[in-house]
């Protein structure tokens, strides 16, 4: 058990801690949904990029889903070997720097993009828009032919000789199965039609936020089933699945204020966790110590925006100021999203591992705000 108090009073809050145990169990569970097949997984580190935590991503034999040089640079500060670049934005000088970097494959997002690869001795999977709807939320749908990423299927057979394999992701945070099937069996299908031997499945396994998560029994059954036949590699890229309930945001409650309704306020707000702002995101709060007496409360932050909350219309027992509360599945999209809105430093990130606590990120200072500013 985390005594988060503890770790509040000796490192300050806000501040992300993440369980190493916790980790390794998401990573365990994972690997099982792939059981009897050719398979890998990356992790996707646009939900995290800390590099101590991609660390224990590396010693499980993880590779690195990325997007940009900075994430590049944290997956080789970590030791993780396979690089899978993702992105709808490459340029040259990119692409140069990413195959002198050991670039191994590359998921292309368009028939445009594809000549810049020519050439080029990497595994070259080409993004498809399997035109299935996610049924998640809107800003982070992205398998429907209206969504920016991807080609249609059906314009495979312009480029097939051209790549070895197809790439799809269809959303996150997903918590139903069907559509994952229909996807995976549009992918199988065309991955058979032209001999394909890779189909990176990309990743949007949902997590319990508030009581709903994916059924991973089935879904390993039902990925069972469809690829029983393949005679090729499975790609798996999972972020939140991973980190996402191994990760927390403590937070000092710094007053609370009766008004027409009641206002938990904490030093906090949407520039360290900005989900439950741009997401309608829930995510289930711990108070540590309280008066007993509950309450119906908006949990919001420090900065000057009546959108900095963090939860709406929580029943929560009233937390004493001076205390801290934690908001729990944090772990993913929540520092790798943070921002400096308001003048506000970056948090400190600890990492415990059993009865070790180790600072894995520093607070940022107040000065380092200002560090490349030139006058």
């Amino acid at each position: 058990m985390i005594d988060f108090q503890k770790l509040a009073n000796e490192f300050g809050t806000p501040l992300y801690v993440y369980d190493s145990e916790k980790i390794r169990k998401r990573i365990k569970k994972a690997k099982t949904v792939f059981d009897g097949l050719d398979a890998e997984i990356v992790f996707a580190l646009k939900a995290n990029n800390n590099p101590a935590l991609l660390k224990i991503m590396a010693e499980e034999e993880i590779g690195a889903d990325v997007v940009s040089r900075g994430e590049l640079l944290a997956s080789k500060m970590a030791g993780m070997n396979r690089i899978l670049w993702n992105g709808n934005g490459k340029t040259h000088e990119d692409i140069r720097h990413f195959v002198n970097q050991g670039l191994n494959i590359v998921c292309i997002d368009s028939l445009q993009e594809l000549p810049l690869w020519d050439g080029v001795n990497v595994i070259k999977l080409l993004r498809v828009n399997p035109d299935v709807d996610a049924r998640t939320h809107p800003h982070i749908s992205t398998g429907l032919r209206a969504h920016k990423f991807g080609v249609p299927i059906e314009k495979v057979s312009e480029v097939a000789d051209r790549i070895d394999g197809i790439h799809l992701h269809i959303g996150s945070q997903i918590t139903d199965v069907e559509p994952f099937f229909d996807a995976y069996s549009k992918a199988l299908d065309c991955a058979k039609q032209y001999g394909f031997k890779h189909i990176d499945l990309g990743g949007g396994w949902g997590i319990d936020y508030e009581g709903r998560e994916l059924d991973i029994e089935r879904l390993q059954k039902g990925i069972s089933g469809i690829f029983a036949g393949f005679d090729g590699k499975l790609i798996a890229e999972l972020g939140r699945f991973i980190i996402g309930p191994a990760g927390y945001l403590v937070t000092k409650v710094v007053s609370v204020k009766p008004s027409e309704k009641i206002f938990i306020v904490t030093d906090a707000g949407m520039n360290a966790l900005i989900r439950p702002v741009l997401y309608d995101a829930h995510h289930r709060i711990q108070v540590l110590a309280s008066t007993k007496k509950t309450v119906t409360a908006d949990v919001v932050g420090p900065l000057c925006e009546s959108g900095d909350i963090l939860a709406r219309g929580r029943k929560l027992e009233v937390p004493i100021p001076g205390t801290a509360i934690v908001l729990e599945n944090a772990g993913a999209y929540g520092f790798s999203m943070a921002n400096n809105y308001n003048g506000m430093p970056f948090p400190a990130e600890v990492l415990v591992d059993g009865e070790e606590v180790k600072l894995i990120r520093r607070r940022q200072s107040i000065e380092e705000l200002f560090t490349n500013v030139k006058m």
